[in-house]
């Protein structure tokens, strides 16, 4: 079967709709429909449920898509292979990370990266620990940054840092001069949330979100970016690790301060790829590349703290 037709089935099994795929993929909408019931009747099973909400995998679809997606990358592996004997490192890397990852640590790997690679297409899917975890697990992900994982089928450990939860604050705050701070001790101070909450819950316990659901927060939001800025402002305190908040802190325009808790000051942040394929030769060299800039990301981090 022709490799475009597995990338035409993925591509609706991900998106949910033969439109967006067709968007995604830039492929007329009816040139994927002919090839998915084409497959199907060759196949002698419906692959899809055809929902007035969406597509939507049968059984037999998922199998299939298995099928595809390790066709896919044992031909994307091939190919890289082959032109590895010429010396030439190609291919695509898929990476799945936390927000915090993305914000100064990864792209500055990927475009060093990049520059010692140009053939390489880097994709950055930002999604939140589990999800990264399960892109992963399910090869929709070569390789993953996220939490210290809860489980670890499908999932192989590259390499790991310290990554603990923190109180991020104004370096004025009352607490900013504090070795490390409870949770008792943060509330009686204006408070600043992320949401979606419970994202956390696998990795850190059950501490840190029964306390979020016990104080009422001045402010929510669902990005970083938006309570950075309100945490550079002063309206209050936040909880995160320092990985999002690294050229802040060393410019002391913002202060972290360790939570104490076992799990919250345990918690670690992990590179992770299937522990059941194969890596593709770009697959490798990302991994290399992110395994040696992850331990200096560390390095640096700790040598902030001391300072």
């Amino acid at each position: 079967m022709h490799a475009a037709v597995w990338r035409y089935l993925e591509a609706v099994a991900e998106e949910g709709s033969i439109r967006r795929a067709s968007e995604r993929l830039h492929i007329s909408a009816s040139a994927i429909n002919r090839q998915i019931l084409k497959l199907e009747d060759r196949l002698g099973a419906p692959l899809f449920e055809r929902r007035p909400e969406g597509m939507r995998l049968t059984d037999a679809g998922r199998l299939v898509l298995r099928h595809a997606r390790d066709t896919l990358h044992d031909f994307a592996r091939l190919r890289g292979d082959i032109d590895n004997l010429r010396g030439i490192v190609s291919g695509d890397v898929t990476v799945a990370t936390l927000d915090s990852p993305a914000v100064h640590f990864l792209p500055e790997a990927v475009a060093q990266f990049v520059a010692a690679h140009p053939a390489v297409q880097v994709r950055v899917t930002a999604c939140n620990p589990v999800e990264a975890m399960h892109a992963v697990s399910q090869g929709n992900a070569d390789l993953g940054l996220t939490f210290s994982p809860a489980w670890r089928r499908g999932i192989a450990l590259l390499e790991d840092i310290a990554c603990p939860m923190c109180v991020i604050m104004r370096p004025e705050h009352e607490l900013a001069q504090h070795i490390s701070v409870t949770l008792d001790e943060c509330a009686a101070f204006r408070l600043i949330y992320q949401e979606p909450a419970g994202t956390m819950q696998p990795f850190v316990g059950d501490e840190l979100e029964a306390f979020k659901r016990a104080h009422r927060p001045v402010a929510v939001s669902n990005t970083q970016a938006v309570v950075k800025r309100l945490l550079l402002r002063g309206v209050g305190i936040s909880f995160y690790t320092r990985l999002g908040f690294s050229e802040e802190l060393a410019a002391g325009s913002l202060v972290a301060v360790p939570l104490e808790g076992e799990r919250l000051s345990d918690l670690r942040l992990c590179l992770v790829a299937p522990s059941d394929r194969l890596p593709t030769v770009a697959g490798q060299a990302m991994a290399a590349h992110l395994r040696s800039a992850l331990v200096s990301f560390g390095i640096d981090l700790d040598r902030k703290d001391d300072s």
